[in-house]
């Protein structure tokens, strides 16, 4: 008997995702799975060449860049659609333009939702039958939370992805000189603690190194400020496929995340637990969600506290020993795949039981008297919801005056909305990179951040004025555009 089919529906698929689908097909190829899973991959030019190597045995699974009459057809042909769900412009633009055939329709959630620019939304919650979140830290959500509206609570359910156990195979950490500290991930501060080299040197440790493995919006300026420390006291490796080399020679691994940062099941996380390495983390929650502290890991409020968590680790290595063998029996018990999908299918039966029904995503906001095309923003502010007021009031504007308080704003906007990817303007305006006011507003960011138009794609203008320019050559009358690009022209923003 044939088994039904869960249909995946994103964009591309970053290095976690990736891993994600892929321990999923390859377990809808076992007896216990109760699912057959197809991916349709609909902005190929995305797709790294590992990527595409990774997924090499599963390619009649893998569709990429069909067209919309195709991707009617399989979703009529599915019995599930799972849409992977992050504030990216092509899923926004997809939602927008798509029209839905009857379906039942499941939102996997792959941040936490928690802080901007990778926000959940009233839209995203009606749209789907499921909205499904890959950490129990979404529930803390205020949309999740409304006492009116337990609809939204009750489609809310929880999946951990397994550990790919074939990735690592066997991994066992290797004796070696001093003390190894180790950072795998998004080199980026809208993720990373702000501080994360100062409190990782103030250590009190003896012959120790940080070896920081990653790339991301940020990687050259933590290049730059290495150099301020003692030379061996930080190694940047930069992006590194096979990291269990790094995880094999590490005695801690380092997780320090900032506050707001848009992580979720973290796998390099999970990963490093299962290494046998006791992890230090800050006590986010999606961090909390992941690591019993004292027990699993450490997890700790401040700075001063992360010092001490890693100077403590270094003269205790019972302790280390105790919490990373703690560590690697809890991520093999607790996420090997066979436990994970038998959750995931359980989600996917009980989804089965309701009736497929047609939906269409609510209408994008009215858009500006003129006769450019101004997609882009109205799909970024679309993505924030009730969370991006100052942005849906500078576009209402239209440019009928200066806006000086709104524009203040958006000119000292959080790190999050400026970084390259996961919703932020940039990655809106490197889509659609003619658009007016996302080229206006990153001139405005532009004023207060000197450098962020440098460290941009190289399709986003480099310097403050071409923005103006460009916002003002897709609407010419607009008062507020001219002001700008006149007082950036007076005080010289080159």
């Amino acid at each position: 008997m044939k088994k039904p089919t869960v249909l995946h529906i994103t964009p591309h698929m970053p290095g976690g995702l990736g891993r994600v689908l892929l321990s999923t097909l390859k377990y809808s190829q076992n007896d216990k799975s109760s699912f057959n899973h197809e991916i349709i991959i609909t902005d190929e030019k995305h797709l790294t060449s590992s990527v595409l190597k990774m997924f090499s045995k599963y390619s009649k699974s893998i569709f990429l860049g069909k067209k919309n009459d195709f991707i009617k057809k399989k979703i009529k042909e599915a019995d599930i659609v799972q849409i992977e769900y992050w504030n990216h412009p092509m899923i926004y633009k997809f939602l927008n333009s798509f029209i839905f055939p009857k379906s039942r329709v499941i939102f996997c959630l792959h941040n936490n939702g928690l802080s901007r620019p990778t926000v959940i939304t009233k839209n995203i919650i009606n749209f789907c039958d499921i909205f499904l979140s890959t950490t129990k830290a979404t529930k803390k959500h205020p949309l999740f939370q409304l006492k009116n509206n337990p609809i939204f609570k009750k489609k809310l359910k929880f999946i951990k992805y397994p550990v790919d156990f074939d990735r690592f195979k066997s991994i066992k950490l290797k004796k070696h000189k001093g003390f190894n500290v180790g950072y795998i991930g998004t080199i980026d501060y809208s993720k990373m603690h702000k501080n994360f080299l100062s409190m990782s040197a103030a250590t009190n440790i003896p012959n120790s190194k940080f070896i920081i493995c990653g790339s991301g919006f940020d990687k050259d300026k933590i290049q730059k400020k290495i150099k301020n420390y003692p030379k061996k006291k930080f190694q940047f490796i930069g992006f590194i496929e096979n990291i269990k080399k790094v995880l094999e020679n590490l005695d801690v691994f380092g997780y320090p995340l900032n506050p707001t940062h848009f992580g979720s099941g973290e796998q390099v996380v999970i990963e490093a637990m299962y290494a046998g390495l006791p992890v230090v983390a800050f006590s986010n929650p999606s961090e909390k969600e992941i690591i019993e502290n004292k027990k699993t890991g450490i997890l700790v409020n401040n700075e001063n506290e992360y010092t001490k968590a890693l100077e403590f680790l270094y003269n205790k290595p019972m302790e280390r020993k105790r919490i990373g063998t703690n560590a690697k029996k809890h991520v093999t018990s607790e996420l090997k795949p066979e436990k994970c999908f038998k959750k995931l299918n359980n989600i996917y039966l009980n989804t089965m039981k309701l009736n497929k029904k047609t939906r269409t995503f609510p209408k994008l906001i009215k858009k500006n008297n003129n006769k450019d095309n101004d997609l882009g923003v109205r799909l970024f502010l679309k993505s924030l919801g009730d969370q991006g007021l100052e942005f849906e009031k500078s576009y209402s504007n239209n440019g009928k005056k200066i806006n000086s308080k709104i524009n203040q704003i958006i000119s000292n906007v959080e790190v999050a909305m400026k970084a390259t990817t996961k919703g932020s303007i940039f990655q809106y305006l490197y889509f659609f990179p003619d658009d007016a006011y996302l080229n206006f507003w990153a001139g405005l960011i532009s004023l207060s951040d000197k450098n962020i138009l440098k460290r941009q794609h190289v399709s986003i203008s480099k310097t403050t004025i071409e923005c103006f320019e460009k916002a003002l050559k897709n609407q010419k009358k607009n008062n507020e555009f001219q002001y700008y690009i006149k007082q950036a022209k007076n005080n010289a923003y080159l």
